[in-house]
């Protein structure tokens, strides 16, 4: 007797099986995510004095050359003034873009990196004045007067904002939850 490969061995159930798929299934979808994942973290600097962007993203992958950053969208008070598309990732965890930016103080810069694979994740910075620190001198005894460094040209800022990982795992949980909930 010969058995086709769809026929259930003796004892076990059509609802056994159902359900057995749909764990099977949920599971598979719940490990999606990690194959194909949102960067982690953006990291922006602003250097006012050669007007250049410095964005950090952090996105380790295994293969750069096939799992990467697609796109790294940069936006200045709403408007698009660069968007890249890449298609390959200069390193494995955390690659370091550029971009020349006139900002000024006050303005509003937004940076959206965009997985190739899936997932996006936003951050946002507010241009601010530099610093300028004062430190007090003394020139002559018992005079104290005041004097003003360099202002900082680098300014880091870590505001991230970050994606939902999607319905495909919430929907296989759910599916395993009511499969269970049937028997």
């Amino acid at each position: 007797m010969t058995r086709n490969f769809l026929t259930l061995p003796p004892g076990l159930h059509r609802r056994t099986a159902a359900v057995l798929f749909l764990l099977i299934t949920g599971t598979a979808l719940l490990a999606f995510p990690a194959a194909a994942h949102a960067p982690s973290n953006i990291t922006i600097v602003y250097n006012p004095d050669m007007h250049k962007l410095f964005v950090t993203v952090i996105h380790p992958v295994d293969d750069p050359a096939t799992h990467y950053l697609k796109s790294v969208q940069v936006r200045l008070n709403g408007n698009v003034i660069s968007d890249p598309q890449y298609t390959s990732q200069p390193s494995k965890t955390a690659p370091i873009y550029s971009y020349d930016v006139m900002a000024n103080p006050g303005d509003s810069v937004w940076v959206t990196a965009t997985c190739v694979k899936g997932g996006s994740l936003e951050a946002h910075t507010e241009i601010r004045k530099p610093v300028i620190p004062t430190l007090p001198v003394q020139t002559t005894p018992g005079i104290v007067t005041t004097v003003s460094t360099i202002a900082a040209t680098a300014i880091p800022v870590r505001t991230t904002t970050y994606a939902s990982a999607g319905l495909l795992p919430l929907a296989g949980a759910a599916a395993a939850v009511f499969a269970i909930r049937r028997r």
